[in-house]
């Protein structure tokens, strides 16, 4: 990598000044992913402002309404220890003790695992054309291609988002805590994959200067079903082909009343599936609506051939993950 200069800013209200006042910034957290980067000359930053010594990022927060506030820099490791998480949270306790390895789950952090680049080995290379840093066409979609890794869906991009974080917090509704120079506001979760020409990108589209400061999960009062799945080649250190958390709620009747279903590694952005959303509605959760929920979440499918495989891994995920959830007590 080139030589860069290092800023160290002690709270998020400096740290987003420093990204907009230094030349070709690009922030850093536990830099797990940022790193590679640099190595690879993906990113080749001038300035690299590192948030290793701002202030009131590392808590885990239960309000006052039952909400939970996750700082920026709590690690994957802190994740899957909290007694809190585990409680209030359970998928996403189990999903960050499922990720990587301990050494890189112990310094990854949950804002720096959503903010992680796509895998892509085309996009990791910056000899390759890639449609990510402005080429015609996605190489992945070429006769010849390597694309075992790639999403199953036919958009301008094929690459797979790695984070299996993602999908947890999809499911659960959460919301971005942005802080730009004294302001913080809230971001939708899924506004944090699309590109300014309203197109789906591969990595989180901050807006300038803006900096994570917190992840906030809305309290519910009706109980919550969880459950989450991934499927993977091995078991240790390993990015996941398939990952799928699911949530929902009961009405009176016994019948799902409100759902959220999303996949991780199947398209550049965390994937909502509204069509499975659609079929689990109304239905009591037996194995006929999971079944028939599998089938509708890859109904719009249209995978490169090397990534087929991954239609079917993407509904076995489903089905284990609502069958998760239904066994909670």
């Amino acid at each position: 990598m080139k030589a860069f200069k290092f800023v160290r800013p002690r709270t998020c209200e400096e740290a987003s000044k420093a990204v907009q006042a230094e030349s070709n910034a690009i922030l850093k957290s536990g830099g797990i992913d940022l790193l590679d980067r640099m190595k690879e000359h993906v990113d080749d930053p001038d300035t690299v402002v590192g948030l290793v010594d701002a202030e009131g990022l590392e808590a885990i927060r239960i309000e006052d309404d039952g909400a939970i506030n996750i700082g920026a820099k709590v690690t994957l490791q802190q994740l899957a220890d909290s007694e809190a998480v585990q409680r209030f949270l359970p998928t996403l306790a189990e999903a960050a003790g499922l990720a990587a390895s301990p050494q890189i789950r112990n310094r990854a952090t949950i804002a720096g695992n959503l903010a992680q680049h796509t895998r892509c080995g085309y996009y990791r290379r910056a000899s390759f054309p890639c449609v990510q840093r402005g080429a015609s066409e996605c190489p992945v979609k070429q006769d010849g291609a390597v694309q075992d890794t790639a999403g199953v869906f036919d958009d301008e991009c094929v690459s797979a988002h790695p984070s299996s974080i993602a999908p947890v917090l999809g499911s659960l509704e959460a919301q971005i805590k942005l802080r730009i120079n004294e302001v913080s506001m809230f971001a939708l979760f899924d506004n944090l994959w699309i590109r300014r020409d309203g197109k789906p990108a591969s990595h989180a589209q901050l807006p300038e200067g803006a900096v994570i400061e917190a992840i906030h999960i809305p309290a519910r009062s009706e109980k919550q079903y969880v459950g989450f799945a991934e499927i993977r080649q091995k078991a240790a250190f390993d990015w996941a082909l398939v990952t799928c958390a699911v949530r929902y709620a009961l009405d009176p009747d016994g019948k799902i009343g409100d759902a959220s279903v999303w996949f991780g590694s199947i398209a550049p952005a965390p994937h909502q599936s509204v069509p499975a959303m659609r079929a689990l509605l109304g239905q009591e959760c037996t194995d006929k609506t999971i079944q028939a929920a599998a089938e509708a979440s890859m109904k719009n499918a249209k995978p490169v051939p090397g990534a087929a495989y991954k239609v079917k891994l993407a509904k076995v995920a489903l089905k284990r993950a609502l069958e998760h959830a239904r066994g909670r007590s």
